[in-house]
């Protein structure tokens, strides 16, 4: 998959009623949850409840089902080819790093990502460590 493909992944979560900060939420998580080099559905099912909780975009049925397979995807992608999905959810998330208030909604998905399959191993701390310097956050907030 090249990089030009991951753009119709990250253009899934946008939308005219969701917060641009959907994006960075979902590299977060999907940069998290495929580290392991597999998704659980409780994964996707917390990325579901934390973008909803954080009114991020409407928690209507039809806005959850397309975030959902949107975000399904690109986990997918990112076990398919994760050196390139890896450095896409880093470069995404990177652009987040120059706004404080979006890096700590970010940062937060990123903590509900690390026990979101009830197994934290070092794939996922690293992933999160990762994360946490695209974000441009103080060593302090290690996951």
């Amino acid at each position: 998959m090249a990089q030009a493909e991951f753009s119709a992944l990250w253009a899934a979560f946008r939308a005219k009623d969701r917060d641009r900060v959907i994006v960075g939420v979902a590299a977060a998580f999907a940069h998290v949850a495929a580290a392991n080099g597999a998704v659980e559905a409780s994964e996707t099912a917390r990325f579901l409840d934390i973008v909803s909780g954080s009114r991020l975009a409407p928690a209507d049925a039809q806005t959850r089902e397309q975030l959902g397979l949107a975000f399904e995807a690109l986990a997918q992608a990112i076990v398919a080819r994760p050196a390139l999905g890896h450095a896409e959810c880093l470069r995404v998330l990177g652009d987040f790093g120059f706004d404080p208030m979006r890096s700590e909604i970010v940062w937060s998905a990123t903590s509900a990502a690390l026990v979101a399959d009830a197994a934290l191993d070092a794939h996922e701390r690293r992933a999160a460590e990762e994360i946490r310097q695209a974000l441009r956050m103080p060593a302090s907030r290690s996951g």
